[in-house]
């Protein structure tokens, strides 16, 4: 086998074999002088064209920014990323020890990005009896030492006495280095291919002869593959384990599809403080650059891969990420269902996290019906829910009746949400709003067109009232933080100017005096990187003015905010299909689903660390059988085997004082709509309704994340 293709099989072994390793973020600069417009790649001729083409198309992005791509295949791009020598390595395969110790011993810190994959899809005709395969098989059909093999039972005596009347493949002998031969000698043991492959033209020509014999096979690229005609011919699947996986972008995802490989970058973590290497990541890692690797011959990675990418450049998280090893090893082909209760105030979040997860675990049924944290805590501690959204912590009520019923929970504080209220910004007057000040303005009930109608105190100016179309959270959340005294309070719907656009909100609050509106979080940091002059207003907590700020917000003193946590039944553990969607809720993945909501305080170092103690309870609930390792090229961070201590802690009484504010009876209101989450088929509407909850204080922790051990422990990792 050529030396190149030794490297990338060495390279996937190694990291199959050992435990994970998390560089810090901290790195080495590159030891090198260059012009600090240019951008310096290095590496993996198979990866290289991608690198190429997005040079080329950079140009009309920013002229400005040169991209240098040389190659020096991957074992010397990674020499050049360890010594410092340049911005970003190619590779086709993942970083070996040899090369991450020698990266370490240097200094030089990389963030691992995955852009797509190479794989062999081996097609026969559609009337084949012949439909799964293992690896092993495809290498004695194919391989060097299959010249003659002319019936599937000579590649397994289990086989049907099935002839084989040819082998296709799209390049002749004398092309050792096309795509699909590097490809096909890359997965396949031994050097080269069988001899007597016979040549078609192009994919479409493989296609039509396969369609047209019977027994013929043919060899293709996935992408081949995907571009071809199924009308004749099917895809093989290959066999792992007792399971048949197609040849797909989630198996490959997943590193479920034996005979794929993937295509990396290791950017220097030291190079991400120069604008025009980020700048560079980002375009590759965007529409653009998914384009350009599948007009490189090669299928791009899913987006939740991308989007993790995205995450993984902007916080710098330096190590393997995607090539680690993946510590839960859950079955694609897990059937069953996971039942979510709770806040309506998380049902964005968990429709987001459920959207990622559902390519991945197509049979698994996620049922989301989200009725209040009251009545979310009830069915926990009843054991019939597996997750429940909530608002607030557990009040010691709750919490003993989960301990009376046996059912031990975990709790991880998420993140928070917030809505912030603006005024045009030569408003002198509305500078600090009291809650019935707001409700004169936004309430069901108001009737305010002028502010001297909002207090005696403010001018006789023409209200402009902006606000988002019904059922928009941000609406939910400003008048149940505003308005007492009632479960779900609703808008006004006379007087106001309705646009979803939160920046055409802010637009126009911007252009007329006695303009007013409310923006989500996510709306108010996009018009403040539009530079729209705007006028936050504080909120009067009654012990004074708040700022809408992170840090207020952070620290519960912002009262239009709340602090979302997701408390998982350990009960449940038991069960596959939630044992499945826990990881995957604590997953890179799922962060970066997370990443595109509206949120405050999202951490990725509180998710890593309760990853720890779910995987003991794993384990513990389990007999171990729940976990193992798999290194797979689309792997989530890993938690680490060692349990911390705080996973042991005992329950106690202490309840944070978030706690109290919460209505101790059960609403007689329940959403309208009740929103539910399939695998295939996802909501297309969002709940229109309020919370049913009664209304909150505002939180007074920080929405860092916390694991709390069974049944009501405060356990902090």
């Amino acid at each position: 086998m050529p030396l190149q293709h030794l490297r990338r099989m060495v390279g996937l072994v190694a990291a199959a074999s050992v435990l994970l390793t998390i560089l810090t973020p901290t790195a080495t600069a590159p030891a090198y002088a260059q012009n600090a417009n240019t951008v310096t790649v290095d590496g993996s001729a198979i990866v290289s064209p991608i690198l190429r083409t997005a040079s080329t198309n950079y140009k009309t992005v920013d002229p400005n920014t040169a991209v240098e791509v040389n190659v020096s295949g991957t074992a010397g791009g990674f020499e050049k990323l360890c010594n410092g020598t340049i911005d970003i390595s190619m590779a086709a395969n993942p970083i070996t020890d040899s090369d991450l110790a020698a990266c370490q011993q240097k200094g030089v810190n990389f963030v691992e990005l995955l852009l797509g994959y190479d794989a062999l899809v081996v097609v026969v005709n559609t009337a084949s009896s012949v439909a799964c395969v293992s690896i092993d098989q495809v290498n004695k059909l194919a391989g060097p030492n299959a010249q003659g093999v002319a019936n599937w039972n000579q590649t397994d005596p289990s086989q049907a006495d099935l002839p084989i009347s040819a082998v296709y493949i799209t390049t002749a002998a004398d092309d050792a280095q096309s795509q699909i031969r590097t490809l096909a000698d890359s997965v396949l043991a031994g050097d080269g291919l069988r001899p007597d492959l016979t040549v078609a033209t192009d994919a479409t020509d493989l296609v039509g002869k396969v369609t047209v014999q019977p027994n013929a096979v043919g060899l293709m690229t996935l992408k081949e593959f995907n571009s071809a005609s199924k009308t004749g011919i099917k895809g093989l699947q290959l066999r792992s384990g007792t399971s048949c996986i197609d040849p797909t972008v989630p198996n490959l995802d997943e590193g479920r599809y034996a005979a794929g490989e993937a295509l990396y970058l290791y950017a220097n973590a030291a190079s991400l403080d120069r604008a025009p290497v980020s700048a560079f990541l980002n375009y590759l890692l965007g529409t653009e650059g998914r384009k350009i690797v599948g007009s490189s011959g090669f299928v791009a990675a899913s987006d939740t891969i991308y989007d993790r990418g995205i995450n993984y450049v902007a916080s710098k998280q330096a190590g393997r990420t995607f090539s680690r090893i993946s510590s839960v090893n859950i079955p694609v082909e897990t059937t069953g269902t996971v039942t979510i209760d709770g806040s309506p105030s998380l049902y964005s979040p968990i429709k987001a996290v459920t959207t990622a997860f559902t390519p991945r675990y197509g049979k698994i049924t996620v049922n989301t019906a989200m009725f209040g944290d009251e009545a979310g805590f009830r069915k926990l501690c009843a054991n019939t829910v597996d997750v429940v959204g909530a608002t607030r912590p557990m009040t010691d009520a709750e919490a003993q009746a989960c301990q009376t019923a046996s059912v031990q929970t975990l709790r991880l504080q998420v993140a928070a949400k917030a809505a912030v209220v603006v005024v045009n910004s030569a408003n002198s007057f509305a500078q600090c709003l009291k809650g019935d000040q707001i409700a004169k303005i936004f309430a069901s009930d108001a009737t305010a067109t002028k502010w001297n109608q909002v207090s005696d105190s403010f001018p006789d100016q023409d209200l402009l009232i902006l606000t988002p179309s019904l059922g928009a959270e941000e609406t939910d959340l400003l008048l149940k933080k505003s308005i007492t005294g009632q479960v779900a309070p609703a808008r006004r719907l006379d007087g106001v100017t309705e646009n979803s656009d939160g920046l055409y909100r802010a637009a126009a609050v911007k252009n007329v005096a006695g303009g007013i509106t409310y923006l989500s979080w996510e709306d108010y940091q996009k018009a403040l990187k539009q530079n729209i002059e705007l006028k936050t207003v504080q909120i009067d907590t009654g012990a004074g003015c708040v700022d809408p700020t992170e840090d207020n917000v952070k620290a519960g003193k912002y009262p239009i905010a709340e602090t979302l946590y997701a408390y998982m039944n350990v009960n449940s553990f038991t069960r596959a299909e939630v044992r499945a969607f826990v990881w995957f809720l604590l997953s890179d993945d799922s962060l970066a689903a997370l990443g595109k909501e509206s949120l405050i305080g999202l951490n990725t170092p509180d998710f890593v660390s309760a990853r720890d103690i779910v995987l003991e309870r794993f384990t513990a609930a389990t007999g171990g059988t729940g976990v193992s390792a798999t290194a797979v090229p689309g792997a989530t961070s890993e938690a680490t085997s060692e349990a911390t201590a705080a996973a042991t802690s005992e329950a106690t009484s202490e309840v944070t004082p978030a706690a109290t504010a919460e209505a101790t009876t059960e609403p007689t209101a329940e959403p309208t709509t009740e929103a539910t989450v399939e695998p295939t088929v996802a909501p297309t509407i969002a709940p229109t309704v309020a919370p049913t909850t009664a209304p909150t204080e505002a939180p007074t922790t920080a929405p860092t994340a916390e694991v709390t051990a069974a049944p009501t422990s405060e356990a902090t990792p």
